[in-house]
């Protein structure tokens, strides 16, 4: 009789074991999904975020399109420098779909800049200096401003603005 009691408390010892670690597989699981869900959102979120700071300069607001200065231009230009620099780009690369590098044109008249990205500080302050004002047909000193003239390109791997091109109007 003690032998059989004995071996019902074993019995009861590794079944109430094999619980045990069954509600611990099951919230270590649970858990694991709710984190990779929550990092997912937040790195949407952050994508989001960084996109905006380039779509602000694109499409229509109360019926018009959006328009920029120069100075705003030159400012996505810093921006997207920054980005390359920080995803350890050190020369001028092709947008494409899956590179984290961030390429902006400018079109004046008929004189096109490409990779604005790769302009020296003073080059982007003389492209100021040359393109702020105008002078208009009544001979006011008026803003120069731009267009981004298509649809921004989003990476389909990355899912961030990767090239973008304004034009004079």
């Amino acid at each position: 009789m003690e032998n059989a009691s004995k071996a019902l408390i074993m019995a009861a010892e590794i079944l109430i074991g094999v619980m045990i670690i069954s509600i611990g597989v099951f919230l270590f699981n649970t858990l694991g999904s709710y984190s990779a869900k929550t990092t997912s959102q937040m790195e949407e979120t952050q994508i989001t975020q960084f996109n905006n700071q380039f779509l602000k300069f694109y499409g229509t607001s109360g019926g018009e399109t959006i328009k920029c200065t120069i100075h705003e231009i030159v400012g996505l230009v810093n921006l997207a420098k920054k980005n390359n620099a920080d995803n350890g780009f050190t020369e001028v690369q092709t947008a494409s779909d899956s590179s984290y590098y961030i390429q902006i044109d400018l079109s004046i008249g008929l004189r096109t800049i490409r990779n604005l990205e790769a302009l020296s500080q003073e080059e982007l302050i003389n492209l100021i200096k040359e393109n702020d004002i105008t002078t208009n047909e009544a001979g006011e000193t008026v803003t120069k401003y731009f267009i981004c003239e298509e649809e921004p390109k989003i990476g389909e791997y990355t899912k961030r603005v990767n090239y973008m091109k304004f034009v004079e109007i």
